[in-house]
């Protein structure tokens, strides 16, 4: 039985997202094996499955209603987090207690509390977030995603070796290609952190390194693993998710526009554009992991609706029952934190 912990409470609507999204998980996903311990609210938990009965095992450990904000500087959340829903889940992980732990909320916080309790693989400096964006050609990992959003050249290029890592597991990349993110291509752009970061990858002959890459690049499919700070990542993150949903209103948009447009979009168009939809809506692509952890320790997007907690619920289960934490572990071992 796998055991995942979920902070109820966090995320931009807390209870309103994550209770649904265990409900969506349990008619979606094959569940007969997972067991779900709910931290908040006990009696508004309680109150609500009463009300929307969950084909799945569970048990509710009442945090009342004490969260970390969304807004909370890390630090001040820290100082007040025991009792919390996020802390008293992530401790789950850190005794034993459960096999993941997945939540919404502060990401700041979440990372720290983690690092913290869980505790970080031997050498690793920093956890990076990391997750699969979509490509023209398949599917791309790219880190850090927002957990570190001031990173010095030794700790991108320890990103680089655990994106190498976490696209041989995920993406079944023997022998991924590596880029890192910059303003240009060229050598000589960009700032001194990322000219020494380059120096750095490019010595280590155990990387497939492609050298600077460009924001295009991200989803032309030309690179396995994008490497970027926090900040620069979670910006680029949340400008795809933004432009994938502008082209689609606009489409929306021009398929009402004329009658001739209505019948090419029931004619054939449909089942492109909902192929189009699936492979690039953000919540099927939900769930990114804290890489460098030595427990599973999943990321949903503060803003997720349930059709996207559902699908970190998900992403969660699959990196228990693949052995991601000791597949990172080994394929990190001959890394030191000699940088």
């Amino acid at each position: 039985m796998i055991k995942i912990a979920i902070d109820a409470m966090g995320g931009d609507a807390g209870l309103a997202t994550t209770l649904p999204g265990i409900i969506s998980f349990s008619h979606s996903y094959k569940s007969d094996d997972i067991e779900f311990v709910v931290y908040g609210d006990g009696s508004l938990i309680e109150k609500y499955f009463a009300q929307n009965p969950c084909q799945c095992i569970y048990s509710i450990i009442n945090t009342g209603s004490k969260i970390i904000s969304c807004n909370e500087e890390p630090i001040h959340a820290i100082k007040n987090s025991r009792g919390t829903s996020m802390y008293e889940s992530i401790r789950a992980v850190s005794d034993g207690m459960a096999d993941a732990v997945v939540s919404s909320g502060n990401t700041g916080a979440y990372m720290v509390l983690s690092k913290l309790l869980v505790g970080t693989i031997d050498g690793v400096l920093r956890p990076a977030l990391g997750n699969v964006i979509p490509t023209k050609t398949g599917r791309t990992i790219m880190l850090d995603l927002g957990a570190n959003t001031d990173c010095t050249a030794e700790k991108l290029f320890q990103f680089a070796k655990m994106g190498k890592a976490v696209a041989m597991i995920l993406l079944n990349k023997r022998n991924p290609i590596i880029g890192l993110l910059n303003i240009g291509t060229e050598r000589i752009k960009g700032t001194e952190i990322l000219g020494r970061t380059y120096d750095l990858i490019s010595q280590d002959n155990s990387l497939n390194f492609k050298g600077f890459v460009e924001g295009n690049n991200i989803t032309d499919g030309s690179v396995d693993v994008v490497v970027t700070d926090g900040f620069t990542g979670n910006v680029v993150l949340k400008s795809i998710e933004g432009s994938v949903k502008l082209v689609a209103e606009i489409l929306k948009e021009e398929i009402k526009s004329n009658i001739l447009s209505r019948i090419g979009y029931l004619l054939g168009l449909k089942k492109v554009f909902n192929n189009m939809r699936k492979n690039f809506n953000p919540s099927l692509h939900n769930g990114a992991p804290f890489v460098g952890l030595n427990k599973v320790v999943v990321k949903s997007h503060g803003s997720s609706e349930n059709i996207g907690f559902a699908h970190a619920i998900q992403t969660a289960v699959e990196l228990v029952r693949n052995n991601f934490v000791e597949s990172i572990k080994n394929s990190l071992g001959e890394f030191n934190g000699e940088c």
